[in-house]
């Protein structure tokens, strides 16, 4: 199995202390918020921050990667202002740097085949087949890798699943790549990603609902926020005029 490095994580280190220094030396008289986000919420959250800076004139600055990576960056900087990752296990780990959070949306698992694969894949039975190529997420760096492996675990069927896992990714835009690419079979991805431009051609396979393990996703203020009331008026938004915004990008809601 291989195993893709973390890279990644570094990178973003120095993408986080490039936009603070900035921040610090900006003469503006509203600084942006610094919000930290799931890298698969992407689209969505692109969205609500074109539509929040429209309507408050609180400027932010998004920062896309895996969720677990995106938490060590904050238990190490101690730095930022909100976090939504792409699951609420996350929030918790994150222990008393976060505030009250607040719920957003439904992320649900599925697996992803290219619509002209010369294997028949057609349901999750089928991924199970000796020789299928499977890419999941690494559990130590994104929230899709940690459902991937709670499915793994739960399954009665995850000796036979396993051996079918060929490369475990960083991030969920990975794999979706990676499944584009024709690098492996099949994909766990989140539903939503289906609606992206890049996932053109592909088709999901559900997962049995014994099996499956959907996701809240929610956000949170962080205790190191420098902007706290604005920091909150962000959340607030997220979590109620967000709500739409996400149910167009493909996520469910309760």
């Amino acid at each position: 199995m291989h195993t893709r490095t973390r890279i990644s994580q570094f990178i973003l280190f120095a993408v986080l202390g490039i936009i603070l220094a900035l921040a610090g030396g900006c003469s503006q008289e509203v600084e942006p918020l610094v919000v930290y986000a799931g890298k698969g919420l992407k689209n969505a959250m692109e969205e609500v921050k074109q539509s929040f800076e429209q309507q408050e004139g609180i400027p932010i600055t998004l920062i896309y990667a895996g969720s677990d990576t995106l938490l060590t960056t904050l238990q190490k900087t101690h730095k930022g202002d909100v976090f939504i990752p792409g699951s609420s296990s996350y929030i918790k780990r994150a222990g008393e740097l976060a505030t009250t959070d607040q719920y957003v949306a439904h992320h649900t698992p599925i697996f992803a085949v290219r619509a002209n694969t010369a294997k028949s894949l057609h349901s999750y039975p089928d991924l199970l087949k000796p020789g299928v190529q499977i890419a999941v997420g690494n559990k130590d760096m994104c929230a899709i890798g940690r459902i991937a492996e709670a499915i793994l675990s739960s399954s009665a069927l995850q000796e036979t699943f396993r051996p079918n896992i060929v490369i475990t990714g960083s991030t969920v835009n990975e794999l979706l790549q990676l499944v584009v690419d024709g690098e492996v079979d099949a994909a766990l991805l989140w539903t939503d990603m289906l609606q992206w431009p890049e996932a053109k051609g592909l088709i999901p396979i559900a997962l049995p609902d014994d099996v499956n393990k959907p996701k809240e996703i929610r956000v949170t203020v962080l205790s190191t926020s420098t902007s706290p009331n604005q920091a909150m008026r962000f959340a607030d938004f997220v979590a109620t005029e967000g709500q739409d915004i996400f149910t167009k990008h493909g996520f469910g809601v309760k």
